[in-house]
């Protein structure tokens, strides 16, 4: 039988050609995942422990900063070769625009440049600054399109603007701490002057050579006894190197984890082509079958042969699936960098044992998991099927029909129910994930089921085939119809691939138009002006009176208020208080908010205090500021928690005045008062469409591959159909059928059987995409919307890639001859 087994696969290479790509495909996607993983974590691990390099001890600070007199006392401890500290603290940079360079609201930062180059946390492009010069990160140099003897400015603590040349650029890695923001290194001195900030985020020490890190910590923590009484903390370079490295791996595995389930997707489509093929190869080869149980072969050696044939060829798909793998290893940090921005570093492709293990086990086990039940039909066949012709078409029993209705019946009432489940549970991250659960058993449920519709389905599809090619479209709906088993399990693969990417498309779809609404109803103004947030502890600052006043001068602005924000203890109870100086700008604001009195989130139980009187419960949210435990007035928070400033502005435009000149009005009146930031509801809706788009773009990117794969099945079928119909197809063209005529017939076929997959597809996720949605955004009710064009375009999309994927088989169909066709 290894005889058997090793001809059969040379013989058959042709045939199975496509299902061991159908592998490396699905391998390919998973094991280059893994590598991407191992690969992003070394990059991850280089980038996030650069800033401790070289470093044998480190002092963090607690709650309070380190001091100059912590600095010498670490400096003079044995064994210390030498100690630097390191200033961090927030200082805006302008950009080429005149407003601060931030990101989420936030500023950028100011970092002490070490004089030991060895205790830099950064690789330097350039020389360290000298009177008048400035470092900056790369990343920022990158986007304002800086180079090396231009000039910046940032601001000082007075708002004072300071120029300086640029002499270096650094380069921080991938840093939690400064990724996205600016970042401006400077000597100690120029930070204080800028400042006014002495203290230091932490100590750095480098010992002398034969010092163990652990001895140099314990010395150290003994010499800094004050300041670990404030919560600073002591730790060896390993020990602070390994931290880093736990921030990276958290990073790297979210990624890798959100892959893998697109990987095993792919892998399952495999599994169905893997499958479709050796169902049919073994209904074509059962005469062969037969013959080898009249010579002596049992059912046991029949079942082992096909099982050592499916194992061959997992073993080879996962072998070339592994070195696919390595190129999708190379090509996943371009998607998530150009979809997401994600920030994956860039590092040479780390292959371990780990990935090719589970890449060539995954593709034994696919395999031959999806070859069992073939194998198992193939023991069925009987000896005297040797002598006499097999039918091509597959009868199925009323009875068998029946048991399958009702399992995917029940099936499909389990997911049904856990859906249900979903549905009426009160957290939406639960309810989310047990609705999409629920949704997985269904389509379960409908995969079982599809035998029994997808021939009348098809035939439904095939109408306008039928009707206007003639001849040649009947038989092609027919050839569709004739193995509805078939077909359905050629389907099935496309199905899962085109559902995923119909209902992803709808779930993004309707978050950007939900979120367009929220917008609209939460946003009754033109532009939300906030307070710069500092770089280092992400506290609003705040706006001065002078520049609300300046606005409140220009008759195009017909409504300007101020709002503010504070915690507040009242009666025991810490509560976050927001007043808006001109209530009237908010029209969801119920009635009634006087001194004394408290509007109180309608979210949230009521907080009953005596000092205030609850006047109303409602909607405490405030556009730019988010949503509040109360809302009081102006005076009322004043008294509560002392007269301030406010960190937000918003503004609503005129009748009739156009965004431009509203927008000019608002840009010269913050010319004088830099720390602000100006978002207006066109800025906002814009980075959604851009984000949102970003998101459709990588989810078809990964959904992809399967797609790919079942499209790469639908070949396959037809190509074994074209073999398996060989005397057939000679008949058909001996009663006059041309060689265009059954090229485009075959053509049909594979078209009806992508649009049908398609349908299918597209129609499950039209309703569980709803669903899923609801469960997630119960609190807000979500707008859902059907993206018909993206829709649309998928169902095209699917047609035509289904018609490319049979041109080959179709060509081969075309070119037999007629006479030695009828004779086989």
């Amino acid at each position: 039988m290894w005889r058997v087994t090793f001809a059969s696969l040379t013989k058959h290479a042709r045939r199975l050609a496509a299902t061991t790509l159908a592998v490396v495909l699905g391998v390919g996607f998973t094991a280059g995942t893994l590598i991407f993983g191992d690969t992003a974590q070394a990059g991850f691990d280089e980038t996030f422990a650069r800033t401790a390099r070289n470093v044998d001890a480190v002092v963090l600070a607690g709650d309070k900063p380190l001091t100059a007199d912590q600095l010498t006392a670490v400096s003079g401890v044995a064994g210390v070769e030498h100690a630097e500290g390191r200033m961090v603290t927030s200082l805006p940079m302008l950009g080429s625009t005149g407003r601060p360079l931030v990101n989420n609201g936030r500023s950028g930062y100011a970092v002490s440049v070490a004089d030991d180059e060895r205790l830099r946390g950064f690789d330097l492009d350039g020389r360290v600054p000298g009177a008048g010069e400035a470092l900056v990160d790369t990343e920022t140099a990158a986007h304002e399109k800086l180079s090396i003897g231009q000039t910046i400015q940032v601001l000082d603590k007075a708002g004072t603007k300071q120029a300086y040349a640029i002499s270096g650029l650094v380069d921080f890695g991938v840093s939690k701490t400064y990724s996205g923001l600016s970042v401006v290194g400077l000597p100690q001195s120029e930070i204080t002057r800028l400042t006014g900030e002495t203290g230091f985020e932490e100590i750095v020490i480098r010992s002398r050579p034969g010092i163990a890190q652990t001895d140099l910590a314990t010395a150290v923590r003994a010499a800094v006894t004050g300041a670990t009484a404030n919560g600073a903390t002591v730790k060896t370079g390993d020990e602070r190197r390994t931290d880093l490295a736990n921030q990276a791996t958290s990073v790297a595995t979210q990624f890798t984890f959100i892959l893998l389930v697109f990987g095993v997707i792919s892998l399952v489509v495999a599994v169905f082509v893997i499958y479709n093929t050796f169902a049919i190869l073994l209904a074509q080869r059962a005469r062969e079958t037969a013959l080898l149980r009249c010579v002596g072969a049992t059912r046991r050696q029949i079942f082992t042969a096909t099982l050592l044939e499916s194992a061959a060829i997992g073993l080879v798909g996962g072998a070339f699936g592994v070195l696919a793998g390595i190129g999708v290893s190379y090509g996943l940090p371009l998607l998530l960098n150009g979809a997401l921005d994600a920030g994956v570093p860039e590092h040479s492709v780390v292959l371990r044992p780990t990935p090719v293990l589970i890449g060539l086990t995954l593709g034994v086990v696919a395999t031959v998991a999806a070859a069992v039940l073939p194998a198992l039909r193939a023991t069925r066949t009987k000896p005297l099927a040797a002598l006499r012709d097999l039918p091509s078409a597959v009868t199925v029993s009323r009875r068998a029909k029946i048991i399958r209705g009702v399992i995917a019946f029940l099936i499909v009432g389990i997911g049904a129910l856990v859906t249900r489940q979903g549905q009426q549970t009160e957290d939406s991250e639960t309810a989310t994930f047990i609705v999409v659960a629920g949704g997985v058993v269904v389509f379960l449920g409908v995969l079982v089921a599809s035998p029994l519709f997808i021939g009348r389905l098809t035939a439904l599809v095939g109408l306008p085939a039928s009707r206007l090619a003639g001849p040649p479209g009947r038989v092609a709906v027919a050839n569709a119809r004739r193995n509805p088993g078939r077909t359905a399990v050629t389907t099935a693969s496309l199905m899962i691939g085109v559902g995923l990417m119909a209902m992803f498309s709808m779930l993004l779809g309707s978050i950007k138009e939900t979120a367009r609404d929220q917008l609209a109803s939460h946003y009754p103004v033109d532009y939300v002006i906030t307070a710069v947030r500092d770089g280092k502890t992400g506290e609003l600052g705040r706006i001065p009176a002078a520049y609300s006043d300046q606005l409140r001068q220009h008759g195009e602005l017909a409504k300007v208020a101020v709002v503010r924000g504070a915690q507040v203890r009242v009666d025991g109870k810490t509560l976050h208080l927001g007043a808006i100086d001109r209530p009237e700008l908010l029209p969801q604001l119920p009635a009634g908010l006087v001194d004394g009195a408290i509007i109180v989130d309608d979210k949230q139980p009521d907080p009953q205090l005596t000092t205030l009187r609850t006047a109303a419960s409602g909607d405490t949210t405030i556009p730019g500021a988010g949503r509040f435990d109360g809302l009081v007035t102006w005076s009322q928070l004043a008294k509560l928690a002392g007269s301030s400033d406010g960190s937000l502005v918003l503004v609503k435009a005129a009748d009739g005045v156009s965004p431009v000149d509203s927008r000019a009005i608002i840009d010269r009146v913050g010319s004088a008062y830099p720390l602000v930031e100006v978002s207006s509801v066109a800025d906002l809706s814009s980075g959604l469409e851009k984000a949102v788009n970003g998101l459709i773009g990588l989810f078809a990117g990964l959904l992809g591959t399967a797609v790919l794969i079942a499209l790469f099945g639908i070949a396959n079928t037809l190509s074994l159909s074209v073999i398996e119909r060989t005397r057939e197809s000679a008949t058909l063209r001996a009663l006059g059928l041309t060689r265009g005529q059954l090229r485009g017939m075959l053509l049909a076929e594979a078209l009806l059987m992508g649009v049908v997959g398609a349908v299918v597809g597209i129609a499950f996720g039209l309703v569980y995409a709803p669903l899923v949605l609801l469960a997630a955004f119960r609190d807000i009710h979500p707008v859902i919307v059907v993206p018909w064009d993206w829709l649309t375009g998928l169902l095209l999309l699917a047609a035509v890639a289904s018609c490319l994927a049979a041109v080959l088989p179709a060509r081969r169909a075309g070119r037999g001859a007629i006479v030695a066709a009828m004779a086989d």
